[in-house]
């Protein structure tokens, strides 16, 4: 029996939020062809005329567990391992919250043939690093684990298939590591445990009152994690972890058959002799009345939600078929437009929303839920939910217009065509996950050349009219049971009549139809006479072709076949963040945030979503210390646009007083509630005190940040940007010829352009380290009382060399091994510890190795003393083998998986030309790493960790 998925992505390690899957649609007709039950067939495909992707093998052992297997070599040698286990947190009892979810956890603390505290350093040792590679998740409804495997030996997938099966079958869950294991869960549900956390499970619960989905959360009761008890445990493990409640999905470079039969090996023997419980269920919840709600902290943002619930429809109009696919894209567009209009508004400067959006969900297969969601500052989000409120009323009376509705078909028809172009390179963990996915969901996975063929028949018929009818249906009780939910900073006495209050002002609105402007042509294709080439050459180690223009452009390309029909474009020029002016700390966010909402000279961002519609293009801007970056991903038919859209956003960037409207009401939203969390407030304050208060890491006031010149940011543009230095790094599958071309009539084109960069100034690269003391730095947040946050940072004063760099990475992750063998697994006192370095190349003279934990409070002074005796040891003692050999395996396995990254390629070739170093740093990487030693890394060790200079950071509550 397939269970309903659409709980799936309600899992811990997100919160635990509701989040569920768009409805499936639904037909009017019947269904054609005579479909099987869903619960007489193994997988859904079976019971659905739609055909699934033929490179995909499923099936099902007599034991009754199932699986998918793929072959897929991109990258090659890897393979990505999941297992999903059909039970979660709804098939709990009250005395039993959080069971499935702490027992994913005693997945990782013994089994028959793994003794604890081994499961990890055994993953390690075959290159998996815990967190990336090693993971788990529970939801209301499954838990999944996941291996990334960086090889496809027989020995290696044998390997960890048998893990699995020891988490399957064979776990010890001694009393005494149950015992270690609760600080853990407790220490992660305090992490989570945070003000917008609340809202959203207060939201949860007025959403679906009645269903007590939210008495089920995954993370559980305080007083549950504490009182479980062994045999609690056995009972759910024994009666939930069965083979016909299993699926194993299994994706990498070997043969289909044969990564079938390597499953089959392992697991066609399992048996459970349990007897089986029941599929949980929730209670239906439908509202025919209109009901009001609120929740009020002054560290959240301000919303308001207006949603309709009503049944849903019988499970066959539902089913993942053709017929209802089909019938499900009117009501996809009908979002898509309305969410369009939002927006619009928004970039206009016209509307006292921040943000807004629209959409219709499933809710576990018991009701359908539409839902409008308009968030805001606070004194203007009345006036912003009416007119959000306005706007999709106007839909829902006067509809939408014929180009509106081909300008989402364009861009939904491009998202297919890119598929189809791309799927012989899908990445494997990837599709792993949509394999997954889909089978969770009741979904069939479909080819992306198939489901291009049904949409264009789809959408041959489609109409303005058929959109309007389907937003008109899903909205079909928002007069008769209106749901409104109000989420605020400041306490409203009578939030329900407030609200209702609201809506009827709102409702009291004339809605005239919408209009829609023409967006009119494209206005940067012809840029003048094609530049000429100065110089061609070829980086042969490297496979890279290096062109000069006359003009100074440098391109730099490396085609790859990593992606198929996919380009990637980074763009460097002028000069970066450390020009800034030194006593503005809010220019860099003022320049980064106008220039990415005004977009180009000729168009409005709004008109370019309208004129690139049906393209890959598109340009992210950003600034370094060095220079300003563009960047963009395309196909090989739009890279004309791609190229020109680029140069216009360097030659003709805008400064729109209109975008400063959302911007500032962006500010006041969320500029007071930085602090709410430890990590939010030690963002706010710790950069400056690493660097003794230097300009570049200083925290801007919301005064300042709301003072935005115009004219000052352009003058800074044209000063320190135009006629910069330029050169472009083009990765991926082209044609090279083609590529120089259309460079040539684009940047090529371009005047002015200097050879050499600017010189760094000595004031942006000069920040001191402060020294260090005994008595820890104290900054306090507005969040939890308990919970708080430790960090310790160690300085690194000279790191000019690559070489030590790459030895303070490796150091790092042999900290972070064994901080979490200490601090998790021995004592568990924390949920994640975290090890990491900041080594800027333009600060070679400044640096850090670092530790975060989060703790409660009282347990700060404690933990620091674990923390350094840890750290006093490797300087001392030196780094045990082992933990040097577990961090050193995945770093290794890791290096060769880059090399078939298009994005490592682009951060190696980008800068050929203009900083060579770049290319050295690529050859000396492997090398290097492969000779490091255990010795070489407790030299380092000895050389950071002096307890005199180490800075001591508590983030403390203020409450």
């Amino acid at each position: 029996m397939i269970r309903s998925g659409f709980a799936a992505a309600l899992l811990v390690t997100t919160a635990a939020l509701i989040s569920c899957a768009p409805a499936s649609p639904q037909t009017e007709g019947e269904i054609k062809v005579a479909l099987p039950a869903v619960e007489s067939v193994d997988f859904i495909h079976q019971a659905s005329d739609l055909a699934m992707d033929e490179d995909i093998l499923y099936g099902r052992f007599p034991n009754g567990l199932r699986y998918a297997v793929m072959s897929n070599d991109t990258p090659s040698k890897t393979a990505t391992l999941l297992m999903r286990i059909d039970a979660g947190s709804l098939d709990e009892t009250d005395a039993t919250r959080g069971l499935a979810h702490f027992l994913e956890h005693m997945a990782f603390n013994g089994s028959d043939a793994i003794p604890e505290g081994e499961m990890i350093k055994r993953l390690e040792r075959l290159g998996l690093a815990f967190g990336p590679d090693t993971n788990a998740s529970t939801g209301f409804d499954q838990t999944s684990y996941q291996l990334e495997l960086p090889d496809v030996t027989d020995d290696l997938l044998s390997e960890a298939l048998s893990i699995f099966r020891e988490t399957a079958q064979r776990l010890t869950l001694s009393p005494d590591a149950i015992e270690r294991e609760r600080g853990i869960i407790l220490a992660e549900k305090r992490a989570r445990n945070s003000p917008a956390f609340r809202a959203q499970i207060a939201s949860l619960k007025f959403q679906t009152e009645g269903s007590g989905l939210v008495e089920s959360l995954p993370i559980g009761t305080v007083e549950t994690i504490g009182s479980v008890t062994p045999e609690q445990f056995r009972t759910f493990y024994d009666a939930q972890y069965r083979p016909e409640d299993a699926f194993i999905v299994l994706v990498g470079d070997r043969p289909t058959e044969q990564l079938a039969h390597l499953i089959e090996t392992e697991f066609a023997d399992w048996t459970n002799d349990t007897a089986p419980v029941g599929d949980a269920t929730l209670p239906p919840i439908r509202f025919d009345e209109p009901r009001f709600g609120a929740f009020f902290d002054p560290e959240v943002i301000s919303s308001i939600s207006l949603s309709t619930i009503s049944e849903i429809a019988p499970e066959l109009e539902r089913r993942d078929t053709e017929a209802n696919r089909a019938a499900g894209l009117p009501l996809y567009f009908a979002n898509a437009m309305l969410n369009r209009r939002f927006a619009k508004k928004v970039r206009a400067g016209e509307a006292n929303y921040t943000g807004a959006g629209t959409g219709v969900s499933d809710f576990f297969e018991s009701a359908e839920i539409a839902s409008l969601s308009v968030s805001g500052e606070p004194d203007k989000l009345r006036n912003g939910f009416i007119e959000a409120e306005r706007i999709l009323r106007q839909a829902i009376e006067h509809g939408f217009s014929q180009s509106e509705l081909d300008e989402q078909i364009a861009n939904a028809r491009k998202g297919w065509e890119v598929a189809v172009q791309t799927a012989p390179t899908r990445r494997t963990s990837s599709l792993a996950r949509q394999i997954l996915g889909r089978f969770s969901e009741e979904q069939v996975m479909t080819s992306a050349a198939s489901s291009l063929a049904r949409f264009e028949t789809s959408v041959s018929a489609l109409t303005v009219e058929d959109v309007h009818n389907a937003l008109r249906e899903a909205w079909n009780n928002l007069d008769t049971a209106p749901q409104l939910y109000l989420q605020g900073d400041n306490v409203i006495e009578d939030p329900e009549a407030w609200l209702q209050a609201l809506l009827t002002e709102a409702r009291s609105i004339s809605l005239p139809a919408d209009i829609q402007t023409d967006a009119g042509t494209f206005a940067y294709t012809d840029w003048g006479p094609a530049g000429q080439i100065a110089e061609t050459s070829t980086i042969e180690d490297i496979g890279i072709t290096t062109v000069r223009f006359e003009n100074g452009v440098r391109l730099n390309m490396k085609t790859t076949p990593y992606e198929e029909d996919v380009i990637r474009i980074r763009v460097r020029t002028g000069s970066g963040s450390a020009f800034y002016p030194q006593d503005e700390p809010a220019f860099g966010m003022q320049l980064g945030s106008v220039l990415g909402a005004s977009a180009v000279g000729a168009h409005t961002a709004d008109q370019l979503s309208t004129l690139t519609a049906g393209k890959t293009v598109g340009v992210g801007r950003g600034f370094g210390m060095r220079s300003m970056t563009l960047s963009g991903a395309t196909v090989p038919g739009d890279l004309d646009m791609q190229l020109q859209l680029m140069t216009a956003y360097l030659t003709d960037p805008a400064y729109r007083p209109e975008t400063l409207t959302s911007y500032e009401s962006q500010i006041r939203s969320f500029w007071s509630k930085l602090d709410s969390t430890p990590g939010g407030a030690a963002s706010l304050k710790v950069p400056s005190l690493l660097s003794s208060n230097h300009w570049s890491d200083a925290h801007p006031t919301e005064t300042q940040a709301l003072n935005v010149d115009l004219d000052a940011l352009s003058a800074w543009y044209d000063a320190n940007v135009r006629g910069g230095p330029l050169e472009i790094g083009v990765v991926g599958d082209f044609d090279e010829a083609r590529v120089i071309d259309l460079v040539s009539r684009t940047f090529g084109t371009l005047q002015n352009v200097d050879g050499e960069a600017k010189v760094l100034p000595q004031t942006a690269i000069n920040p001191v380290f402060p020294e260090g003391r005994l008595r820890p730095y104290r900054i306090t947040h507005a969040g939890e009382p308990d919970t708080a946050l430790l960090r310790l940072y160690w300085p690194v004063k000279d790191h000019k060399e690559t070489l030590m760099d790459r030895r303070l990475n490796v150091l790092a992750q042999v900290l972070k091994l064994e901080l979490n063998e200490v601090l998790r697994e021995e004592e568990g006192a924390t949920y994640s510890p975290s090890a990491f370095t900041s080594l800027p190349d333009t600060t070679p003279n400044w640096g850090y190795v670092g530790v975060s934990i989060e703790a409660s409070p009282e347990e700060l002074d404690r933990l620091t003393g674990v923390i350094e005796t840890v750290t006093a040891k490797l300087a001392t003692q030196g780094v045990v083998p082992d933990t040097f050999d577990r961090a050193m395996k995945p770093t290794l396995e890791n290096l060769e998986t880059s090399l078939e990254s298009n994005n490592y390629w682009l951060g190696v070739i980008d800068e050929a030309q203009g900083r060579a170093e770049t290319l050295d740093r690529h050859r000396t990487r492997d090398a290097a790493y492969q000779a490091m030693t255990v010795d070489d890394i407790s030299v380092v060790a000895a050389g950071v960790f002096n307890p005199d200079a180490v800075i001591r950071v508590y983030v403390l509550p203020e409450k």
